[in-house]
């Protein structure tokens, strides 16, 4: 988990940043063990590691110093859940009957530290396919996108064309729990269809028809 700060606009140049983090009432008050630092050595940010989220707002508190003036302070309680950006979900595979159109898309949701519910996520499916359009000058490749929304951990996708290659993306947002409702990081492009299925990407040592 990252937090990034930005400086006052008055802020002197010799300006440095500290910030102090306290994730409920009953735990001590600490200072960011990681920091994220600019070009000239400004405490810009803080890497967490190890953070638990639960029902209570985090305190953060900003100190500044400076040689050529006082700087004002800066605080603010936070739902961490708010904050956090999703990553992909996971062991993205895809299944397809060569008799029939049907192919089956399965998943793992994204690793968060405090829930791991199905029902906490919403998942967008992207599924994109080219297609050829001809006219008297030249050929067009062109690309038709389907957008599908569901929950779960699986869903059907009928192809209207067995022989198309198809390319797959997904990415999750929370719709319930205390996950951030906004959608999250894209996954690696998965390609399906006409040839052997693989990932663009990379491939699972554990699975070769899957993404993580």
């Amino acid at each position: 988990h990252e937090l990034h700060l930005q400086a006052g606009r008055d802020a002197p140049a010799d300006t440095q940043y500290f910030l102090y983090w306290q994730n409920s009432e009953e735990d001590n008050q600490m200072e960011c063990e990681l920091y994220i630092k600019d070009e000239n050595g400004r405490n810009m940010g803080c890497i967490f590691q190890n953070v638990s989220m639960g029902t209570e707002k985090a305190y953060f508190l900003v100190n500044g110093s400076s040689k050529d003036s006082l700087i004002q302070f800066y605080d603010e309680y936070i739902d961490l859940y708010k904050i956090e950006k999703l990553m992909p979900p996971s062991n993205i595979t895809v299944n397809c009957d060569e008799i029939k159109n049907d192919c089956i898309i399965q998943w793992q949701q994204p690793q968060i530290s405090h829930s791991n519910k199905d029902m906490c996520f919403k998942y967008e499916i992207n599924i994109k396919y080219k297609v050829r359009m001809s006219s008297l000058m030249l050929n067009i490749n062109s690309y038709i996108c389907i957008y599908q929304y569901m929950r779960g951990n699986s869903n059907t996708f009928v192809r209207y064309n067995i022989r198309k290659k198809y390319v797959l993306k997904m990415r999750a947002a929370g719709s319930a729990c205390l996950v951030n409702p906004a959608w999250g990081e894209w996954s690696t492009p998965v390609e399906f269809g006409k040839s052997k299925f693989m990932p663009l990407g990379y491939s699972s040592p554990s699975n070769v028809l899957s993404t993580s």
